[in-house]
């Protein structure tokens, strides 16, 4: 194995393995007299004791000590490990302990000395919690908190009156009197005989590689091309030349040569290592996880969380689902995303690792949180066009109690057809796992269905709805995410239902493709027959970026069964009263739906080119032009519904992708190829 570069690839693997940062701001405060680099844990459900514990374990050398190991300590009856429990686990792994004395002061002599001591504070009454005092400074404490996260500032009065609640627990842990290494070491590697490398093309590549070493790196080509006429069918020379491209900084030359080599040797872990970190330093992150997984490699160290100040650590961390020590593969890692991505209340989420040089890795995750109104002239701009197209305000308050939770009040004035609406969002990791929501909203919709008595001019029908339901979701794999709600409705306050629904929605190709189905069922509370609903819809993008030219697709049908109300009855439109578009023919008038396209049951189809146009750094904003054809038929409307259930519809449009607004802007003439209709239409895409 070439022996001229075994630590360049780690090297330069930890220079580019940070996820790109994400622009969030923090207060900054002035930094402890005392400070302890001490590595930080999140702890999961009643392991507090545990975190603290692997933190200073780990502060000493013990590079991989980890929550779970102290997972069967856990007394489930009292939420936690008891202090004595926890003093003899560490006392068994030949550490020495020992009590400070109950005081500030003993705490910063404690500190000077350079040990972190581990306290146990009163959290709220009868109920305590495990911290590591890392720091301090002449009126406040710094400690790692595995619930709320890193570097948490106590003032001394608050930590010593908590600490006073706790009877002055405290725990110093410090390595042996021996000074026994505690860094867990790797095991010797093994490694497969084989003829290739027992035989004569060893020994000539052991050769070429002494001639390498003695003539220079600008030698290793002819050599080793040399050596691969001798022996065509030795993965060693493409191996070694994989590693003089990595060195060289030919990322994709250097993966290119990898897999040949692999190719003819699949069992070498050098090559592996080649071709992952190649891989890696093109931004191949799931590429580069598929090949450092067939070596086992990387396995999670530590999750690190940037931006928070709303949620606690620990819950962030748990969603992730990477528990240390757990493989890293590109379907655990890609989840984690989709997962990060969900929970409610941030802005802006990235996730990425840092490989280490032992096959560990430390998991990169940033958030920018909800601010609390628009930042600049943009944002502010972008939020009043979202109000305004959608006459539409809302209110988004993230909750205090540091469980992730949001909540949401809005209010729609548009003429008849009014809205009030309030939510609440948090994430959950146990039974059913995910994100919960409950909501409640009260709504009017009118329809231009309706006759006077005389039966000569429309009047709108209005239909009101008040509804109550709960729903939670989650991503079951990487690219599969289901849904699931139940509700009660008043429907303009005579019929009462109970419904219950579900959906599943499927992601393919990198996640351009999306495949997405649901159905729901509503039951009349006071007897009699119910109704029902059903969709199918598929999406299609050449790119997720918004660069250069997109070709985006799509289509789906939509069904509701006899008695349904019109609430729940599908249509085409502009995309406000209902989602699938239709930009020539607006289904809505003056607030009523009266549009052509609107049934029991429609089918439609769109498709759209985009043109990204380059615009400098300086301005956040993207824009694009794009053209687009729709088509939609709509089948069992309403006995007076208006014009041709069938149309089809060409225009152009811009598109404006705002930071801190979910989907883009976009502003559409369209023109009905059947009827001449025309409209311009203003909305948002999702996807």
């Amino acid at each position: 194995m070439l022996s001229l570069f075994p630590s360049l690839i780690v090297a330069l693997s930890l220079a580019a393995a940070t996820p790109e940062p994400i622009q969030a701001t923090a207060p900054l405060a002035a930094e402890p007299a005392i400070a302890l680099d001490v590595p930080y844990l999140p702890q999961t459900e009643a392991m507090c004791g545990g975190a603290a514990a692997a933190m200073v374990l780990r502060y000493w050398g013990d590079a991989h000590a980890g929550v779970q190991q102290f997972d069967a300590l856990v007394d489930r009856r009292a939420g936690g490990i008891a202090t004595t429990t926890l003093v003899a686990a560490v006392e068994q792994r030949q550490w020495r302990t020992f009590r400070t004395a109950a005081s500030a002061d003993a705490l910063r002599d404690e500190l000077r000395a350079r040990r972190p001591v581990i306290v146990l504070l009163q959290d709220r009454p009868d109920r305590y919690h495990y911290v590591v005092v890392i720091g301090a400074g002449a009126d406040r404490f710094v400690v790692h908190d595995p619930a709320w996260g890193p570097s948490r500032r106590l003032a001394a009065p608050e930590l010593m009156r908590r600490w006073q609640a706790a009877k002055f627990w405290s725990l110093v842990v410090v390595p042996p009197a021996n000074g026994h290494d505690r860094v867990r070491l790797k095991p010797d590697a093994t490694e497969t005989l084989d003829p290739e490398r027992t035989g004569s093309c060893a020994q000539l590549l052991s050769t070429a590689i002494d001639d390498v070493q003695r003539r220079g790196v600008a030698e290793a080509d002819a050599i080793f091309n040399a050596l691969r006429s001798q022996c065509p069918d030795s993965a060693g020379p493409l191996r070694e030349l994989a590693g003089v491209r990595f060195a060289a900084l030919r990322w994709r030359d250097a993966a290119s040569l990898a897999e040949q080599a692999l190719a003819r040797d699949p069992r070498d872990e050098y090559t592996w290592d080649v071709l992952a970190s190649s891989r890696f330093m093109q931004d191949d992150v799931a590429g580069a996880l598929r090949a450092w997984n067939q070596i086992g490699k990387p396995r999670v160290d530590t999750v690190q969380i940037e931006g928070l100040s709303r949620a606690r650590y620990a819950l962030v961390a748990d969603a992730l689902a990477l528990p240390a020590g757990a493989l890293v593969s590109e379907e655990t890692f890609r989840r984690a995303e989709r997962r990060l991505s969900e929970l409610p209340g941030y802005v802006d989420t990235r996730l990425g690792y840092r490989p280490k040089r032992d096959g560990f890795a430390a998991v990169n995750v940033v958030v920018v949180e909800r601010p609390a109104r628009p930042r600049g002239p943009i944002e502010w701009a972008a939020t009043g066009a979202r109000t305004a197209i959608d006459r539409e305000v809302s209110v988004v308050v993230p909750g205090m109690t540091g469980q992730g939770e949001q909540w949401e009040a809005s209010w729609r004035w548009w003429t008849e057809r009014p809205r009030v609406a309030l939510s609440f969002a948090m994430p959950h990791r146990g039974v059913l796992p995910g994100v919960w929501r409950v909501d409640g909203c009260w709504e009017a919709q009118s329809y231009g269905f309706g006759m006077t008595s005389s039966g000569l001019a429309p009047r709108p029908l209005v239909e009101r709805r008040a509804h109550g339901g709960i729903a939670v979701s989650d991503w079951l794999t990487a690219d599969l995410r289901y849904s699931l709600n139940a509700g009660i409705d008043s429907w303009n306050g005579v019929r009462r239902t109970a419904s219950i629904g579900g959906s599943l929605e499927r992601r393919f190709a990198s996640n351009r493709v999306l495949a997405a189905g649901d159905a729901a069922t509503w039951m009349l509370l006071g007897g009699g027959p119910g109704f029902r609903s059903a969709a199918l819809r598929t999406a299609v993008r050449s790119s997720t970026a918004a660069i250069g030219t997109v070709f985006v697709a799509g289509g789906g049908v939509e069904a509701v069964s006899a008695a349904a109300p019109f609430a729940l009855w599908p249509g085409a439109g502009d995309g406000h009263a209902r989602a699938p578009l239709l930009r020539g023919h607006p289904l809505l008038r003056d607030g009523v739906i009266d549009g052509a396209v609107f049934g029991e049951r429609i089918a439609y189809a769109n498709g759209e080119v985009q043109r990204w146009i380059h615009s400098p750094p300086s301005l956040p904003m993207r824009i694009a032009v794009a053209s687009f054809v729709d088509l939609a038929r709509a089948s069992r409307r309403a006995p007076a519904a208006p014009g041709d259930p069938f149309q089809i519809d060409v225009g152009f449009g811009v598109r404006v992708k705002v930071p801190s607004q979910k989907g883009t802007l976009r502003i559409d003439a369209g023109h009905g190829v059947r009827d001449g209709a025309n409209a311009l239409t203003f909305g948002w895409q999702l996807f």
